[in-house]
């Protein structure tokens, strides 16, 4: 059964309630004070309701930020890896041969050995010489493309080759470097190259004492145990601590059988440096006594009986046994007059001195590169390799000196000094060696 009120939206208590909220209303909007409440709690609404919204906004683009840097980055060494290499030339390989080795592509290997060439003789890479390599990889394919490449072309000169505008540019670059002397003596017991060896002086400083006593020294008859030497050398350091020069001698003693013998590194007027004696005397002789290192006599100079022939005769040379491809140096700066077979002698060279003196070095397994008629060469420029080609018993260097058509003995043979110091010169010499002494002996010390 239906009541009254069952038909009506709102009963009688629902009906009364909305009566009270509309006279609410009604009395507080007609009130002036009531009015300012409900415009404040409006306004603060809409405050709070915007801060939301605006900090909410923010956020999303900071995350929106944050997701596209980490993106760009993650990218970045995905797309590319960057890094450096040294190779160390071998004997035989070629700047393409390294490149390809790298997996550098032929079009920029080629682009690469053309702008060397301006500037660096390919032809003339040493084995040992180091090669830095910046490379970098394309993430996706993975192909090796190089930046940048350094090698050192002289003490304190570096090429570097640079990747500009798809093109690869080389150029020469002046890099610092320091100086280093070390001082270092001994006494021969088995060898000066050995016991020098021994006392920590590079091959370089060795090779260059056998070089500069050759013109007063017979290493072969001169040299006995309990002789001893003393030497001052230098090393260039570049800036990453590697060293670009080794071995370069300032000062270098050799006190042998009563006789000492020193040379002094000096820098004359017209800049050329050279080496003399404590005395200023400069010790660059026409020729050296010996135009070969580390060989033994095998037959001197005067009358013997002919080895393969069996007459007696006048040897009017001196021979030098030693293993076949021996370099065989020039003893004397000067022109090549013969660079070919020449009958008994077999393979030979003979080179024209100043002063009227020529030298002949036979029996030879092969000439040097670029020996031949008209060259000039400098003393202690190898000029060929032992062997026993023409009338010969043996890999040896027949080595004969030539004095206006007469054969000398080499071993007893006084030139004259190549260069003569003008008296400023000795000024500032003799206060030099004052100075390397002085080196020497704290070098010594410490």
């Amino acid at each position: 059964m239906n009541t009254p009120d069952s038909g009506r939206p709102f009963s009688g208590s629902s009906h009364r309630f909305l009566s009270m909220a509309k006279n609410y209303l009604v009395n507080l909007f007609t009130n002036k004070t009531g009015r300012w409440k409900i415009y404040t709690l409006i306004f603060s609404l809409t405050i709070f309701i915007f801060s939301i919204i605006t900090t909410q906004f923010v956020e999303s683009r900071q995350n929106s930020k944050n997701s596209n840097a980490i993106s760009s980055v993650n990218h970045f060494f995905t797309e590319i890896n960057r890094y450096e290499k040294d190779v160390v030339i071998k004997s035989g390989e070629t700047l393409a041969s390294i490149l390809y080795d790298l997996g550098i592509n032929k079009i920029d290997a080629a682009d690469i050995i053309e702008s060397v060439s301006s500037l660096y003789n390919l032809k003339y890479l040493q084995p040992g010489k180091k090669i830095r390599f910046v490379i970098f990889e394309n993430g996706e394919e993975n192909l090796p493309v190089v930046e940048l490449l350094k090698m050192e072309k002289t003490p304190g000169t570096e090429l570097r080759v640079c990747a500009r505008n798809g093109r690869y540019e080389a150029k020469l670059v002046t890099v610092k470097t320091i100086n280093v002397r070390t001082a270092a003596e001994g006494v021969i017991t088995n060898s000066l190259y050995s016991d020098a060896a021994l006392s920590g002086i590079p091959d370089s400083a060795i090779m260059e004492m056998f070089q500069l006593f050759s013109f007063d020294v017979d290493f072969q008859r001169d040299i006995y145990s309990g002789d001893k030497f003393r030497v001052l050398f230098e090393n260039i350091i570049n800036m990453d601590g590697e060293v670009v020069s080794k071995g370069n001698i300032i000062f270098a003693q050799l006190q042998m059988n009563n006789k000492d013998h020193k040379v002094y590194r000096f820098v004359c007027d017209d800049g050329k440096t050279d080496y003399f004696s404590e005395t200023g005397i400069n010790i660059r002789k026409t020729l050296l006594k010996t135009p070969i290192y580390g060989a033994r006599i095998s037959s001197g100079y005067g009358r013997r009986e002919h080895p393969i022939y069996g007459y007696s005769h006048i040897h009017q040379a001196l021979d030098f046994a030693a293993p076949r491809d021996t370099p065989i140096i020039a003893s004397g700066s000067g022109v090549v007059k013969l660079a070919d077979w020449n009958g008994s002698y077999g393979k030979c060279v003979i080179i024209q001195h100043s002063n009227q003196y020529q030298t002949l070095y036979a029996h030879m397994n092969s000439f040097a590169n670029n020996i031949r008629r008209g060259k000039s060469v400098k003393q202690g420029e190898i000029i060929g390799y032992v062997g026993t080609t023409g009338v010969s018993t043996g890999n040896h260097l027949h080595y004969e000196v030539i004095f206006r058509g007469h054969r000398l003995n080499p071993s007893t043979i006084k030139t004259p000094p190549e260069k003569k110091l003008t008296e400023p010169e000795l000024e500032r010499f003799l206060k030099e060696v004052e100075k390397i002494n002085i080196e020497y002996s704290n070098a010594l010390k410490s």
